[in-house]
């Protein structure tokens, strides 16, 4: 039972490291993103579906930092349709099978797509998150991202392995 108990607790643990991880690269991609000029001044929203542990941690490492002159504000949607005005939208891994959908509501907006689950950038996303044991990576679709009308830094993108 103590055995039992003591595994519950490692495996809830990295989960949390890794939840901690996600946010802290979803602010790096904040942070080295070009976004629209309009935008200054506006809070920079940060939506997540399907992923309450990064939610938590979001709010956490995001309530006293801001992007340029923008504050940052976390959202959470249940589905892809439910998600309002975003600058960052997460899809969890439970919920990637709702990316064709997410990518074809958010067409034209200038919007970062990252995704929890591997091999997303396949499917539209501008970054997918890859988890290699405890070591968290991602991969980037520059051609994702500049469809949606933002620009990554290229120092950024040169930490990631670049799909197309």
């Amino acid at each position: 039972m103590i055995i039992c108990l003591m595994a519950i607790v490692g495996v809830l643990s990295a989960q949390g490291q890794m939840a901690k991880m996600e946010a802290l690269y979803l602010l790096q991609f904040a942070k080295n993103t070009s976004w629209p000029r309009e935008d200054n001044g506006k809070p920079l929203v940060i939506t997540v579906v399907g992923d309450n542990a990064l939610v938590k941690e979001l709010k956490a490492v995001a309530s006293a930092k801001m992007v340029g002159n923008r504050k940052i504000e976390i959202a959470e949607a249940s589905t892809a349709k439910a998600i309002n005005k975003s600058d960052i939208i997460f899809v969890g891994e439970s919920k990637s099978a709702q990316m064709g959908s997410l990518i074809s509501t958010q067409s034209g907006s200038k919007v970062l797509i990252v995704s929890g689950a591997k091999g997303m950038c396949s499917r539209g996303a501008g970054i997918s998150f890859l988890s290699e044991g405890d070591k968290l990576n991602f991969e980037i679709h520059e051609g994702n991202i500049a469809r949606n009308g933002l620009r990554m830094a290229q120092k950024m993108v040169s930490l990631g392995k670049q799909v197309m």
